[in-house]
Parts: structure tokens; sequence; C-alpha cells
């Protein structure tokens, strides 16, 4: 059923998003796809790519400093978020999101994405940008 997607992007959380960034972006070369407000705080999301590999780097108020820097899911391309959303459900996946979620405010339509959790607790987060 998954075989065939695509990495959508990895989440990194981190302490500071803006500097973590700017470093991948003028230490590493990599160039802003987006920069979106966050809904963790008053901070924002960035997202960078160097074409290939995308990373969603953001933090939360409060984040555990032990956490800072750690891949916090791997989310990949869906083009049919209810079916996949279905898939999971009936396949006994352990949900870890509210079901399907929304950001309207993220790229120009918005996203909808919902994650499961691995058996070893790594996230997946199945993407679909509207």
């Amino acid at each position: 059923m998954f075989e065939d997607r695509k990495l959508d992007h990895i989440g990194v959380m981190c302490v500071d998003s803006e500097k973590n960034a700017k470093w991948y972006m003028e230490e590493l070369g990599y160039k802003l796809l987006g920069k979106f407000k966050s809904s963790h705080g008053d901070y924002y999301t960035w997202f960078v790519t160097n074409g290939d590999v995308t990373y969603e780097i953001y933090q939360k108020a409060g984040m555990d400093p032990a956490i800072q820097g750690k891949v916090d899911h791997i989310a990949l391309t869906s083009t049919d978020i209810e079916a996949d959303y279905k898939y999971c459900v009936e396949h006994g996946f352990a949900v870890s999101t509210n079901g399907i979620e929304a950001i309207p405010s993220r790229w120009e339509h918005g996203c909808r994405y919902f994650k499961v959790v691995s058996p070893c607790g790594e996230q997946i987060e199945f993407n679909q940008n509207l």
C-alpha cells in the first residue's frame, strides 16, 4: 500500500527554529521552501530543502531540552489522506494524532495530516498538501 510513497519531509524539533533553519541555509546551502507561523507558540516553522530532502524545523514553548535536535517524525506524501487514514485504522496502526488534522495556513491551500506510531516508537506522518 505505501511502498511507492515519496518522502515528504523530516520533522526536527529544536529550541531555536530560526537559528537552526538559517544554519541549514547558510552552511549547508539549503533553500527556504516555506516559513509559517507555528501552531506551537510565538515561533515560525521553517521548511528548508536541498531539492532531495526537506526538513520541517520547529520549536515548542516549554520543550524538553532532551529532545532538542531529535527527529520527531518522518512524513510521507499522501494524495488521498482519507484512504490512507482508513487503511491505517483498519490495519490496527496506533494513531498518535486526533485523527486527520488540518493546518489551513500552511502552504497555499493548507494541508491535512495524521501520524501513526511504529512498533519501535517512531512517528510516521502522512501529509497531503491541498
